[in-house]
């Protein structure tokens, strides 16, 4: 493990006082039994574990720590799925952020390509990234906020709804229907449905958080147009009997995108009174010409996140915009928890960003418990570091700075909110250059961000 170098190269924060503010963590589920995260979950004690009762009438039996939206019951964690985990997904992990310091060797590059070139390992990294990444972002939220409340809620991925899409396609096809009507009434009319099926269990989670007392959501999840691309082209291919062409691809995947952000604009505003932080994607993309969902919702309470390297570098593989992204935060090598064992491990990717900047919108909210959403996301705005690098990348051009964050948020109990960010603007200074990154050295060839 490289805890020390990582800490170097990407910044041990600051350890802040919390008052422990509920943050919902809405991902692949949360390990509460985890060392970094055992102490640090929300419990609902108005329910009776494992009694198997619904104890206080909300529809939900054995909620202790949250809800399992995905298949409707008490499990946020699916420990079966550690079988999931190798021995050489941990290293190549670290090799990847060794690479990206630049002290890899060459013998190791050779080793972490021919990992990449084995489909059997892609495919067993994916699936075990995917399980633990709840884990990953829970211990994130709750890095150095000692009184954290982690409330679960788990989610279904969009790639099993297009799988029931898919078949109701083949049957289409069977059926003999035509082309058309199969492109037209059921690829598109079933997209706008899964649409509508994401936005109901997104209506369902707002009001199960808003119920129990949630200030901030990270949503560390998306589809943009690269994953809706992958989604489409096998229905297209389908009905055609040929990969369809490139401009069809994008039409059908621009439309299930902008479907989703739609739907979740709608459900989102019914909750303003919770902080909503999204992820930007991963695909290196701008998102202002190819959006991104949830993270293209555009609301007071919703705030979108991109990644950078510690402070001093645009992640290569963070999606940006100078309209639909709000700022960055660290998001590379980040160490943090994963399933069971009380392992920690290095994961990147703009899902390890959001999750930071909801750490420190949970202090925030604890610093002046009258803040609201929008107005935390003020704060978060206005006290960011500007960056050169950062210029028409994102809306504010910067990084978030908990610091100052955190000065405003005390300043605002006693002075109007605009007063307070200014002063903490002149009295907190931007954070100085963090580690030894160097760009001559550094490789992200082999970085699988999540």
């Amino acid at each position: 493990m490289k805890t020390n170098l990582c800490a170097i190269l990407f910044g041990a924060m600051v350890p802040l006082t919390a008052q422990a503010t509920t943050v919902a963590v809405i991902d692949s589920g949360v390990d509460y039994e985890h060392e970094a995260l055992a102490e640090k979950m929300w419990t609902n004690t108005a329910e009776t574990d494992a009694d198997k009762t619904d104890n206080d009438g909300n529809g939900k039996i054995d909620d202790i720590h949250g809800w399992n939206f995905a298949d409707n019951d008490a499990m946020i964690i699916d420990y079966a799925l550690q079988a999931k985990y190798r021995p050489d997904i941990e290293k190549f992990l670290e090799l990847q952020l060794a690479a990206i310091e630049g002290t890899a060797t060459e013998g190791e590059k050779i080793w972490m390509k021919e990992r990449l070139s084995d489909a059997d390992f892609v495919n067993s990294i994916q699936t075990y990234a995917g399980y633990a990444h709840g884990t990953h972002v829970a211990g994130i939220v709750a890095r150095d906020n000692p009184q954290a409340k982690i409330l679960a809620a788990k989610i279904l991925s969009t790639k099993t709804m297009f799988q029931r899409l898919r078949d109701r396609v083949r049957q289409s096809i069977a059926a003999g229907k035509d082309v058309g009507f199969i492109q037209e009434f059921v690829i598109k009319l079933g997209m706008y449905g899964i649409a509508i099926q994401q936005a109901k269990i997104f209506d369902q989670i707002g009001a199960y958080l808003s119920t129990n007392g949630v200030s901030v959501a990270n949503g560390s999840f998306g589809t943009g147009m690269e994953q809706a691309r992958g989604l489409v082209t096998p229905l297209l291919i389908a009905v055609l009997g040929t990969q369809p062409p490139a401009e069809l691809i994008d039409e059908y995947a621009s439309f299930f995108v902008q479907r989703i952000i739609d739907q979740q604009s709608k459900i989102l505003a019914k909750y303003p009174d919770i902080l909503f932080v999204f992820a930007a994607g991963n695909d290196g993309s701008d998102n202002d010409r190819l959006p991104e969902a949830p993270a293209g919702v555009r609301l007071e309470n919703v705030i979108t996140v991109g990644a950078s390297i510690g402070n001093i570098g645009l992640a290569p593989f963070s999606n940006y915009g100078a309209s639909r992204v709000d700022l960055f935060a660290p998001g590379v090598g980040t160490r943090s928890s994963v399933p069971r064992q009380n392992m920690y491990l290095p994961m990147s990717g703009t899902s390890m960003s959001a999750p930071e900047v909801a750490r420190v919108a949970a202090l925030i909210k604890d610093a002046n418990p009258n803040l609201k959403a929008a107005e935390i996301r003020e704060i978060l705005m206005g006290t960011i570091d500007r960056k050169d690098f950062l210029k028409g990348r994102s809306y504010s051009e910067g990084i978030v700075n908990d610091e100052r964050a955190l000065a405003a948020a005390s300043s605002s109990k006693s002075t109007d909110l605009r007063s307070a960010i200014k002063a903490a603007k002149r009295t907190v200074a931007d954070k100085a250059p963090i580690g030894k990154y160097d760009n001559a050295m550094a490789d992200f060839s082999y970085v699988t961000p999540f």
